[in-house]
């Protein structure tokens, strides 16, 4: 059971990584602010790489599987990064909620990982739960599958989840080969420097900022990049000893994590209505936990 460990560790970097990048991107872009925090947290797992001297020999499999990862990296982070520019967030976060599910179908197919009958049962209750966490008090509970026939953000959504579906298959065979502190430092490191190279063709504004705004947003950028890391290294550790869908399925609880610190440390509101989605997801985690 130590996967259920990493995978809470993972999540818990995922949610302070959110939190951290919310007030990131009030400073700059989000596409940017991305590529620093991303390169900064490939640094900072090489410095810990080469602490626990866990540098390997690059192999052909090791540059083939980087090569392959880089497309649904990256564009499940352009994706996204569209669907919240474009959309309303109460329709594009609940459509995240599908990831855990797409994982899922994706390794009974790729991989023939079959998940017991009660951690699929969790499976499907993270999902449901992240999907109600995402809601906001006083719209429809179908509102965000509704929008999917009108609203273009929601379908960008839906294309960032199924190209992030695929990696942790690709991520276990690149730790496979140098190591999951390695790998998750090439992850890191690599991803923000393809996106760095592509910006220029994605046309995006940038947000114009002050002079003291932009040494805050260093500030802030290098700080997202250390739970990001905490993040990296737990997730391959946990793909390592456990199905991905399980893996994922229990890292989605980043989303409840982040609300519940969103509320005790920036007070935000809302608390309340989420509380349902928050029991939904704990309850699926416990579930694939006892049966995975």
């Amino acid at each position: 059971m130590t996967w259920v460990v990493f995978a809470l560790l993972a999540a818990l970097g995922s949610a302070a990584s959110t939190l951290f990048i919310k007030r990131t991107v009030t400073l700059g872009d989000p596409l940017r602010s991305t590529v620093g925090f991303r390169i900064a947290s490939g640094v900072l797992i090489a410095v810990v790489v080469t602490l626990a001297s866990a540098w390997r020999q690059p192999n052909p499999a090791y540059w083939r599987t980087l090569a392959l990862l880089m497309v649904p990296e990256v564009g499940g982070m352009v994706f996204m990064s569209l669907a919240l520019r474009r959309g309303d967030v109460s329709h594009v976060q609940p459509i995240f909620g599908l990831l855990p599910i797409f994982v899922t179908i994706n390794g009974v197919l790729l991989v023939h990982d079959i998940p017991t009958p009660l951690a699929a049962a969790g499976i499907v209750l993270v999902a449901i739960g992240i999907y109600t966490v995402g809601l906001q008090r006083g719209r429809s509970l179908l509102e965000p599958l509704v929008a999917l026939g009108r609203d273009r953000a929601s379908w960008l959504a839906v294309l960032s989840g199924l190209f992030w579906s695929v990696t942790p298959f690709i991520h276990k065979m690149g730790s496979a080969a140098v190591g999951p502190l390695m790998w998750g430092m090439s992850v890191s490191f690599i991803s923000g420097v393809v996106l760095a190279l592509i910006l220029p063709l994605l046309r995006f504004r940038s947000t114009e900022m002050l002079p003291g705004d932009r040494a805050r947003w260093v500030g802030w950028m290098l700080a997202t990049a250390i739970p990001f890391s905490v993040q990296q290294v737990m997730l391959q550790l946990a793909l390592r000893r456990a199905q991905s869908g399980y893996v994922f399925a229990v890292t989605s609880t980043s989303t409840v994590i982040a609300t519940t610190l969103g509320v005790v440390l920036l007070g935000e509101r809302g608390a309340v209505t989420r509380l349902p989605g928050a029991v939904l997801v704990t309850a699926g985690a416990a579930l694939i936990a006892l049966g995975g």
